[in-house]
């Protein structure tokens, strides 16, 4: 009898033995800690294979910038998912709902398919997005008009330039920029095609849309000055400067709206490196 009693009592020991050692295999299986949470190596993978420009430090700070940013989101009430699992469980509802969604010819919101890369991104900007309203500060006029006196020349127009694209053979045009020329003498040359460009506020979307590696070089170019070479399969090019105006400064009234953001952003950044830094992160 006594054998039998105790049959029970050796294999309910023996179980919790068990649970004991797969809680700690279990609670041994991470990569990295930030405030406690625990990240696996599949999710720490899930992170290098969506950065893998990143160096190994870099991409831990950014690990760790969004999961204080997702965990702070957490502690306001915002629906977040907070970890990798998490995500993968998602990922899969949502598919299946917009698949049933498809099926009924409703609406679908978003991509229709998601993987796991697009569905992780649209769900962080979500609660990033959710968390900067509740943090954000007011920008009172006092204070946008304040950071207006104070960084004027961020507020300046671009200098506004009368140009000539010149392009034609690259020995012609290295000659051309080694003589002081005219405007009469680029556009009377038959060897060359001397092109009338401007850069001006109005002009310089299309600038930074097409051409933004000579934008770079032609923004300095001075009154009477040649830019620097540029090549195509096909032909060479260079850009004479004819007039440089100083760009004006925008009124208060024109810029404000972008300072307010600027400082809304400037605060929710500040929070943001704060939690960072307080956050208790470990590596192994």
């Amino acid at each position: 009898m006594k054998a039998k009693r105790k049959r029970p009592v050796i294999i309910l020991l023996f179980g919790v033995i068990l649970l004991i050692l797969g809680l700690s295999w279990w609670n041994s299986q991470w990569i990295m800690k930030i405030n406690g949470q625990k990240m696996t190596e599949a999710e720490y993978s899930f992170y290098q294979k969506n950065n893998p420009r990143l160096s190994k430090k870099a991409l831990q700070q950014k690990i760790v910038e969004e999961k204080v940013q997702l965990q702070q989101a957490k502690r306001q009430k915002i629906d977040v998912i907070l970890d990798y699992k998490s995500l993968k469980r998602e990922l899969d509802k949502i598919n299946q709902e917009n698949d049933q969604k498809i099926k009924n010819n409703q609406v679908v919101y978003g991509l229709r398919k998601y993987d796991e890369r697009t569905f992780y991104r649209y769900s962080l900007s979500l609660a990033i997005n959710e968390l900067e309203k509740k943090e954000a500060q007011e920008i009172t006029a006092r204070m946008a008009r304040s950071y207006y006196k104070k960084h004027q020349s961020e507020f300046k127009e671009i200098n506004a330039k009368e140009l000539y694209r010149v392009s034609g053979k690259q020995t012609t045009i290295e000659q051309l920029r080694k003589e002081a020329v005219t405007q009469e003498q680029l556009t009377e040359r038959s060897d060359v095609d001397a092109e009338s460009v401007s850069l001006n506020e109005t002009t310089l979307r299309d600038w930074i849309k097409y051409r933004e590696v000579e934008l770079s070089v032609v923004n300095d170019l001075k009154t009477g000055n040649w830019s620097g070479m540029f090549e195509n399969a096909d032909k060479s090019w260079s850009y004479y400067c004819l007039s440089d105006q100083a760009g004006e400064l925008q009124s208060f009234e024109t810029v404000k709206e972008k300072i307010v953001l600027k400082l809304e952003k400037d605060h929710y950044q500040a929070k943001v490196k704060k939690w960072v830094k307080q956050a208790e992160v470990e590596v192994k």
